[in-house]
Order: C-alpha cells, then sequence, then structure tokens
C-alpha cells in the first residue's frame, strides 16, 4: 500500500484496539493507565467514524464536556473553516471512561499518532483508509463515503480509489503470472 494506506483491515484493526482497551480499563485506577484509555478510545472512534484524528480528538472530549449523556455530535472538519460532519460515539464509552480521563487533557495528534505506532503499528491516518476500504469493499457508493468522510471533493477518494485498484490489479496479474509460470 502506498502512503497513508497500510492495507488495514477494519474488523481486525478494531478488535486488537478493543482487547487492548479492555486490558486497560482493568488497571484504569492507575493513573498511568488513564491516558492509554483515553488514547485508545480516541483512536476506536476514529475508526469506526472514518475521522481525522484531530476530528476525533475535538469528539472525544465533546463527549466527555456532555458527561456522556450525548453520543452524537456535528465535529468541524479539520480542513474546513465552516464544515462539519457526523461523529457517533460507541456505546461501549461509559462511566468509566468518563471517570478515567475526564480530567485528563487533550492530547497532542502527534503524540496519538507515536501511541499508536508504539502499541499497534501503524499511524493514525491508517484507521480513515481502513473505514473508507471498508465501506467500499461492502458496496457503499463513492459519492456517499466521500460525504461519510468529509471529502469536499470527489476526485480526492477517486484518485485514492484508483490508485489502489491500480495497485490491486497490478498485483493480481503478477499471481495470475506466478500461478501460470508453475504449471508449464
Amino acid at each position: 500500500m502506498s502512503g497513508w494506506d497500510k492495507g488495514l483491515d477494519l474488523e481486525a484493526t478494531l478488535r486488537k484496539l478493543l482487547e487492548y482497551r479492555r486490558f486497560i480499563r482493568g488497571r484504569v485506577l492507575r493513573p498511568r493507565y488513564r491516558a492509554a484509555l483515553r488514547d485508545v478510545n480516541i483512536l476506536v472512534l476514529a475508526l469506526v467514524n472514518g475521522l481525522r484524528i484531530s476530528e476525533a480528538i475535538e469528539s472525544y472530549y465533546m463527549w466527555l464536556e456532555s458527561n456522556g449523556a450525548e453520543s452524537r455530535f456535528n465535529v468541524k472538519l479539520a480542513k474546513s473553516r465552516d464544515r462539519y460532519r457526523l461523529c457517533i460515539v460507541p456505546g461501549i464509552f461509559d462511566k468509566v471512561d468518563l471517570a478515567a480521563t475526564k480530567n485528563l487533557p487533550r492530547p497532542r495528534k502527534q503524540a496519538l499518532n507515536n501511541f499508536s505506532r508504539r502499541n499497534f503499528g501503524f499511524n493514525t491516518h491508517s484507521l480513515r483508509y481502513a473505514f473508507i476500504n471498508y465501506l467500499l469493499s461492502r458496496g457503499v457508493d463513492v459519492p456517499l463515503v466521500s460525504k461519510i468522510v468529509g471529502h469536499k471533493n470527489l476526485d480526492t477518494i477517486l484518485a485514492y480509489i484508483q490508485s489502489k485498484r491500480a495497485q490491486e490489479t497490478l498485483e493480481s496479474i503478477q499471481k495470475l503470472l506466478g500461478r501460470l509460470d508453475k504449471r508449464g
């Protein structure tokens, strides 16, 4: 995969994040684990909504400020002055998350990216591409995917899709060549 797309599978990545989250929640009474809980929650939020990490941070803190009473937020797009998109906070976030993380400062984007690389081996923007790939592989049409992830211009997502499909096509031809060569 090229650029930010590291070929993450959304479901496998979500399982990995949730497993880590369960581990951390069992230790949340220790102060050093609270930041880890906040960080993994933000990564989950980014993954299941296709958010940029700055949008996920903003959404998580909007949820904290509502004391968990709200689960749907219109979050300002990171690359826009006046455009917003819907973010839905997962129902798994609860009173434990609130109590453990509400007084923590907002993490910096780079700190979250470092946390993600150190604990899971991928950068935070890969979560966005995993979400996009997941939707596309399930037949969601390109204009709707573009709208969901907040792309103003369809060309942005089309360029990504075309690059990805071109790479997949070339790889499949190479595999075919390998299979045919073994027969002859």
